[in-house]
């Protein structure tokens, strides 16, 4: 039999036993317990963040395809408002083709010198005024290219300022510019620019040929074309500067060798060309200038030795649309006055020289006279004994 005290140690320990036996399955239920719930959250965080990457993706697939939608519709509009204009614009590149072929027969007109004192008069004969004839005779002034009208829709319109002097302009002008690329390629064939305060046209530009650059410039006054500018082989330097007087070419300057200097000039009165004056080696003086009434020559000077002075002078005698040779004046001695005057005749329709009268010697008194039979030397007469022989 236990003492007491034994008894309490004893009841001690099996208490200690029991806690031990109860603590050890609760801490290993806690041990098994807890990753359980770890790996469930885990989970469940995977799952969230598997949602997101779809909610993701599928929010990126939906912006891709509604850019596509978008980048389709402006594509298909684009397409349709090109079609549109080139429906609108057909009859517009019929006109400009018209245009070009017209500009084309004007530059025909002036590739050539014009015809001198050797010309043969026979084949000059100039009708009524008619514009076709107009087009290649540079004796007929031209009339002013009639521009096509054309709906304010076709073009796309914009208001501009145009500062002094771009233009020649005095004053700024406040615009609205009309701009017409019928096939889209960014490169406009025709430019307009309207005087905001009244609607009226005060320039043109134009790409007559269509190759993307402008070759055409025209300037109005009042609606009515003043000058107009051509660059005939698209180098970018303007040949042909003309200037217009009641729906007429008053003026046409060229650019023959296209080396930016103006060589040749015609000035016209009402419907007909009353002179032209030429600078052959463009060293800023004229060396030819023939004067026309009627359409027809009716003297010449020219600086045949191109050195600044006047040195052949001819004149002319008209008969009905034709032009002959009356006299000759020549300036040999170069003394700067005519020395030796030839004089000729109308035969068989031909100008035949009969007559040469020459001051040798500069004094202004003729000292030579001779005759001429069929183009042949048949008498002399000599004032001044101390010229014989002769050569």
């Amino acid at each position: 039999m236990l003492s007491r005290p034994h008894k309490r140690a004893s009841g001690i320990r099996v208490g200690m036993l029991f806690l031990a036996v109860c603590v050890i399955p609760f801490s290993q239920a806690q041990s098994q317990t807890a990753p359980t719930q770890d790996d469930e959250l885990m989970r469940q965080l995977e799952a969230l963040a598997r949602q997101e990457r779809a909610l993701r993706e599928q929010s990126a697939e939906k912006e891709k395809n509604e850019r596509l939608k978008r980048e389709a519709e402006i594509n298909q509009n684009r397409q349709a408002e090109r079609r549109r204009r080139e429906e609108e614009a057909a009859p517009i590149e019929q006109a400009l083709s018209e245009q070009k072929a017209l500009q084309e027969s004007l530059l025909r007109q002036t590739t050539g010198r014009s015809e001198g004192a050797e010309s043969d008069p026979d084949s000059l004969a100039f009708p009524a005024h008619d514009d076709a004839h107009a087009i290649t005779n540079p004796r007929i002034a031209g009339r002013a290219p009639k521009d096509r009208v054309l709906p304010e829709e076709i073009f796309d319109r914009s208001k501009e300022e145009i500062s002094p002097g771009t233009w020649g302009n005095v004053d700024r002008l406040r615009v609205i510019r009309l701009v017409l690329d019928a096939d889209g390629d960014g490169k406009p064939e025709l430019i307009r620019f309207l005087d905001r305060s009244d609607d009226q046209l005060i320039r043109q530009e134009a790409d007559r040929n269509y190759d993307g650059v402008l070759d055409s410039w025209n300037q109005y006054e009042d609606g009515e074309l003043a000058t107009r500018v051509l660059d005939e082989n698209d180098d970018g330097n303007p040949e042909v500067f003309e200037t217009y007087r009641d729906g007429l070419v008053s003026l046409r300057e060229l650019d023959r060798d296209d080396d930016g200097v103006r060589d040749v000039f015609y000035r016209y009165q009402g419907e007909s060309l009353i002179e032209e004056r030429h600078d052959a080696n463009n060293d800023g003086t004229i060396d030819l200038v023939i004067v026309y009434e009627k359409r027809l020559r009716v003297r010449a000077e020219e600086d045949t030795d191109q050195d600044g002075r006047m040195d052949l002078w001819t004149r002319y005698a008209n008969g009905s649309n034709s032009e002959q040779v009356s006299q000759i004046e020549r300036d040999v001695r170069g003394g700067g006055v005519a020395d030796t005057f030839e004089i000729f005749e109308s035969q068989n329709g031909r100008s035949v020289l009969v007559r040469r009268e020459q001051d040798l010697n500069g004094d202004g008194e003729i000292d030579v006279v001779s005759f001429y039979l069929d183009g042949k030397l048949v008498r002399r007469q000599i004032r001044d004994s101390d010229l014989i022989p002769l050569s």
